[in-house]
């Protein structure tokens, strides 16, 4: 074997010598000074084998970097390009693990040394990669060089995974939780995050969606916090308005329900390399219930988990349920199609009659127009259906109806107590900050204007924000200074005809009456026939039962005019001028058959619909003559005739037929 110095020749020793510097990371760099130190000082191993101090080049740019990849490490990078290139004499490092932690990056270099007479330097001795005990004790430290790098990551993991089984690996934790002195988890001291918690659960139950949720959030003005975890506000909290991710990510999150977890998210090999997925929940570390105090019951969180995926899979899968929705249509989401068994989608159209519009629900099969381009397998008009089923609820009555009714009034009871509640938290936030903010400035020296500017400007901040919740607080008071209806609740606990009031109560939201339903009715099939629908009743507990009602009539028959106008114009179309007509008729408090109030069009319409004879028609008929005919008679324009129809300068006989038309006595 040749001696150190016999492997070093004056072609290595014309070359650069690259002295590589590294530590894993920024806090290595700052705490572990004399490994540094080490790395620094092989410069003057490398100028005692014969390099002089211009051609040693030492590169030290990847401080703070791993070495398990070669990814973002620039200067490693740029090591393995010289070599390659055949610009190195030789690569220095204080041991294998300072160039890299992975045998394929360890390899590659050592075949570019090997293709290019590059030597390898460390604190032990020199390595020519062209000599066979040389690669192959190369190739060991390589292999060595990985293997620690996975037991100190197997020893560190599994220390973490213990202390994660116990419950006591600290974590980020969501907006509600802190830790205690003692590493506890704990709820938030402030009452205002806690009840903002309390509420985001209490009104997911009611409304049932996350897009929902955002929409509800919007229109009541309420806010949700958030604990910023970076930058140099780290730990304050700040209001925000309700975003649809964080919905879900709250939604989703165990920790809400007294369960301490770990390994939600793990690394996988992809072809990118390493990443974090999702794992499914069987798969996670760690998952222990009733580890801290809970904002709901793990029932609750698993009853939201179903719910966010029966959301999701609704319209994907045949049999999924729609949530309750806004909307008056009340079996939406749970009726199936008699004709073909899919679920039924809802449509609503205007109605109008007189000044009044109002949304007609349409019950629609639709699946296979949307997927196929197939026809609309049926449509069916839906208030009667919707009426017939209201009827049934009602008499339907069972205890657990009763029950669910009681809890409903109390739930519409609550929410106008819950909504000032949150604002009037609000209220003692902003003046607890504006009163902070006036002391600050009454202890200043006034003579520090610089200081006491800035703080006076922040004062005013205050009071207006004072200001503004304030008024939000007044506003609201307003919307509900309507007392709730304990005697009703009272009466409704005790009496089921009582029920009939809940369902009628105008405050009674449509999603409200909806879920009424769900606890009575599993599902609806309808199966529209020429006159009538058939209706198929599927009950909580298996039983059925099915009713027929009546089709909605058509546009044209419910515009149909009454037999009572008819009779009228029959009786004194022919003795007077449409206008007159129409006057007479709204005169009587009579109406068209779109409930609007009648005009000369509307009653000439009808005569000519009805073949009823009008005034001009009739005195025809008695061998009167047109305007245009008597001008020819008598030999001057229409016009002219008609002006002296109208000074009184005409002396025969004249009838006006309508506003406009007359008609003349033949003299012939």
């Amino acid at each position: 074997m040749k001696g150190i110095n016999q492997k070093i020749e004056g072609r290595h020793l014309s070359k650069t010598a690259y002295l590589y510097i590294r530590q894993s990371t920024l806090r290595q760099v700052q705490e572990n000074t004399e490994s540094t130190i080490r790395q620094y000082a092989l410069r003057e191993k490398l100028t005692s084998l014969g390099w002089d101090q211009s051609l040693i080049e030492v590169v030290d740019c990847d401080l703070g970097h791993s070495a398990k990849t070669a990814e973002n490490r620039d200067g490693f990078q740029k090591l393995v390009a010289d070599v390659a290139n055949g610009m190195a004499g030789a690569v220095a490092c204080i041991e294998a693990s300072r160039l890299s932690r992975s045998s394929s990056d360890w390899s590659r270099l050592i075949e570019y040394c090997a293709m290019t007479d590059t030597l390898l330097i460390d604190a032990d001795g020199v390595y020519d990669p062209n000599d066979f005990n040389d690669r192959l004790l190369l190739g060991l430290k390589g292999t060595m060089s990985e293997a620690e790098l996975h037991f100190l990551q197997e020893r560190m993991r599994g220390g973490l995974l213990n202390k994660a089984k116990r419950g006591e690996l600290r974590k980020p934790l969501p907006i509600g939780y802190l830790y205690d002195e003692c590493g506890r988890i704990i709820k938030d001291d402030d009452i205002q995050i806690r009840e903002a918690i309390e509420l985001f659960f209490r009104t997911f139950c009611i409304v049932g969606t996350a897009h929902g949720m955002v929409d509800y959030y919007k229109k009541k003005g309420y806010k949700f916090p958030h604990r910023i975890h970076k930058g140099f506000r780290k730990g304050e909290v700040v209001w925000m308005n309700l975003a649809n991710s964080r919905v879900l990510d709250t939604l989703h999150n165990p920790t809400y329900a007294g369960v301490y977890h770990y390994g939600e998210n793990q690394t996988v090999w992809t072809k990118d390399g390493k990443k974090s997925r999702p794992a499914k929940r069987e798969d996670w570390h760690v998952f222990l219930k009733d580890h801290h105090d809970a904002y709901i019951s793990y029932e609750d969180y698993e009853r939201n988990e179903r719910i966010l995926q029966e959301n999701t899979q609704a319209w994907a899968v045949k049999d999924k349920k729609t949530p309750p929705r806004e909307g008056s249509a009340l079996l939406q989401g749970i009726v199936l199609c008699g004709k073909c068994g899919s679920r039924m989608s809802i449509r609503y159209k205007q109605k109008q009659k007189g000044f009044i519009v109002r949304q007609a629900p349409v019950y629609m099969c639709q699946r296979r127009s949307v997927e196929s381009g197939e026809k609309v397998c049926q449509s069916i008009a839906g208030e009667n259906i919707d009426e017939l089923i209201s009827e049934i609820v009602k008499a339907k009555l069972t205890p657990e109806a009763i029950e669910k009714s009681v809890e409903v009034q109390k739930e519409v009871n609550r929410r106008k107590g819950e909504q000032s509640r949150f604002f009037q938290l609000q209220v003692e936030k902003a003046r607890y900050e504006a009163d902070i903010a006036r002391r600050r400035y009454m202890n200043v020296d006034p003579d520090n204007r610089l200081v006491s500017l800035e703080l006076e400007s922040a004062w005013n901040l205050r009071l207006a924000q004072l200001l503004d919740t304030e008024k939000q607080y007044e506003d609201e008071l307003k919307k509900n200074q309507t007392p709730p209806d304990r005697e009703l609740e009272a009466k409704v606990s005790g009496l089921a005809e009582n029920f009939h009031k809940i369902w009628d109560n105008p405050e009674l939201p449509a999603e409200d009456k909806k879920r009424i339903i769900r606890y009575l009715i599993e599902d609806v099939t309808i199966k529209k026939g020429t006159d009538t629908t058939i209706i198929q009743i599927r009950y909580r507990g298996g039983t059925t039962d099915t009713v027929e009602v009546s089709n909605a009539l058509p546009s044209y028959k419910l515009w149909t005019t009454t037999d009572e106008v008819i009779d009228f114009l029959r009786k004194e179309g022919s003795e007077y001028t449409s206008k007159e007509l129409a006057e007479q008729l709204n005169a009587k408090g009579l109406r068209s058959g779109k409930g609007c109030l009648f005009d000369s069009r509307i009653v000439q319409r009808i005569m000519k619909d009805y073949g009823i004879q009008n005034k001009r028609e009739k005195y025809l008929s008695l061998g009167y003559i047109p305007t245009k005919e008597k001008a020819e008679q008598l030999g001057i324009s229409t016009g002219s005739l008609v002006k002296r129809v109208r000074k009184g300068m005409y002396c025969g006989e004249v009838i006006w037929a309508n506003d406009k038309d007359l008609i003349f006595k033949s003299e012939g």
